[in-house]
């Protein structure tokens, strides 16, 4: 390094009395710095003032078509309204719990829930009516501490 054009007898003086870390960012700044960017630096510049150049030329055309903004779009939000969806929860005559309702993973929520707040459930039997209702039927084993911090 002694030998190249970045270096020479005072700079290289000065570069050994500075501790390691100082040594690697004196490096950096002298092989990658400068040197390196400069050029990156001068063709984004060339870059951002071609899109000044467009985007001017774009308003300059909309003020001759008499259009005020061509990509803007505007939406008009429609309220959505909940959906509520009723689950029903009631027991069949061999003891199992049987959750209802229209959707599975809410049902499966529901049981999800039901667990965490300490129910045991198991052999989970999934079953579709004939009037597009769902039912999850679970074989209750017992309570227990809730799992949950609610």
């Amino acid at each position: 390094m002694s030998e190249s054009t970045y270096w020479d007898e005072s700079e290289f003086g000065f570069f050994e009395t500075l501790e390691d870390e100082d040594k690697l960012l004196y490096l950096y700044d002298l092989m990658i710095g400068e040197f390196s960017y400069m050029e990156i630096h001068n063709e984004m510049g060339a870059l951002d003032d071609e899109e000044r150049d467009l985007e001017e030329l774009l308003r300059a055309a909309e003020q001759a078509e008499g259009i005020e903004d061509v990509f803007k779009i505007e939406f008009e939000e429609e309220p959505v309204e909940p959906i509520h969806q009723n689950v029903t929860v009631s027991f069949d005559d061999s003891g199992n719990i049987v959750f209802a309702g229209s959707n599975v993973m809410l049902l499966r929520k529901v049981a999800t829930d039901m667990i965490m707040n300490g129910l045991i459930l198991q052999n989970s039997q999934l079953s579709f009516e004939d009037d597009d209702t769902v039912k999850l039927t679970y074989e209750l084993i017992g309570k227990s501490e809730a799992i949950s911090l609610n």
